[in-house]
């Protein structure tokens, strides 16, 4: 006991000691900006690829909107997403040179993902600049085989009937499986693979995977129970819509990948320092 005790209290010390030492609210606004830059780019490619799959870019739209409601708080309102959905449905990716550009965008946000979370693990960046290139290259295509996953998993759901009558034999589906909320806990199991991945290879020092899938699923619980608080905060509480008007739904999703990003970078640093706490004494550098 007196050693667990010791432990949990270096564990609570450094990672107090790294949120006085570091900007995380600033870090976190970088990768919100970068993010919002990178918001639409990563539309396009997503409906052009899902598009592509199921052979109608109408189609592809619609799955990828249909993500995005998943990860953002529904009281954000339909402005928002009519918006989106105009821009993407107005603007289709042609060519190797378009594909380029739209990777080269979402690259861009995971290396900003990959620099605050070195920094906040007290190295410095030693890989080359097409190293860090690739490393976030590497965590945007993990995001992009989650997110078929997702959509997979969604289709599966949708056609069972279909599928029971295809193999002749009915099958019982857990009843957690079939409820109507498991769609939300899904995206945040998801989220948790995702950020696990991140947590493991995006910083200059590696963390262990059993760190890494802690601080994931810290990351993971938080951010699904800040979006419903947050959800119910502009349903019943704030009223940008009086002050900004119409824009007062963007202003809500602005707020909402801002504190997306605080999650994702407090995580990190758990992650970072259970990693730490772990190692013998000779190995905590």
């Amino acid at each position: 006991m007196p050693g667990r005790k010791g432990w949990l209290g270096r564990v609570v010390g450094d990672f107090i000691r790294r949120l006085r030492q570091y900007d995380v609210m600033m870090m976190a606004a970088g990768i919100a900006f970068y993010w919002l830059l990178g918001i639409i780019p990563l539309l396009l490619l997503g409906s052009s690829i899902v598009g592509y799959v199921l052979g109608s870019s109408a189609r592809g739209v619609d799955e990828v909107m249909i993500m995005l409601r998943r990860l953002i708080p529904a009281a954000t309102g339909r402005d928002v997403e009519l918006f989106l959905r105009s821009i993407v449905e107005s603007r289709y990716v042609t060519g190797a040179l378009g594909i380029g550009f739209l990777l080269w965008v979402g690259i861009g946000v995971f290396d900003a993902i990959t620099s605050s979370l070195t920094t906040l693990s007290g190295e410095r960046e030693t890989r080359s600049y097409l190293r860090r290139k690739l490393v976030a290259f590497v965590m945007l295509a993990t995001a992009g085989l989650l997110f078929v996953a997702a959509l997979i998993g969604g289709w599966v759901l949708a056609a069972w009937p279909e599928i029971e009558a295809l193999i002749g034999a009915r099958v019982v589906l857990p009843p957690f499986i079939t409820a109507p909320g498991f769609p939300r806990f899904a995206t945040s199991g998801l989220l948790a693979c995702l950020l696990a991945i991140v947590y493991r290879v995006a910083p200059v020092r590696a963390i262990r995977w059993p760190w890494a899938i802690a601080g994931a699923s810290v990351a993971a619980v938080f951010w699904f129970e800040a979006r419903v608080l947050f959800n119910m905060y502009l349903m019943h509480y704030a009223r940008y819509n009086l002050f900004y008007g119409i824009l007062g739904g963007f202003i809500g999703l602005v707020l909402w990948v801002f504190y997306t990003a605080i999650i994702l970078l407090l995580g990190g640093l758990l992650a970072d320092v259970l990693d730490r706490a772990a190692r013998p004494p000779g190995g905590r550098a």
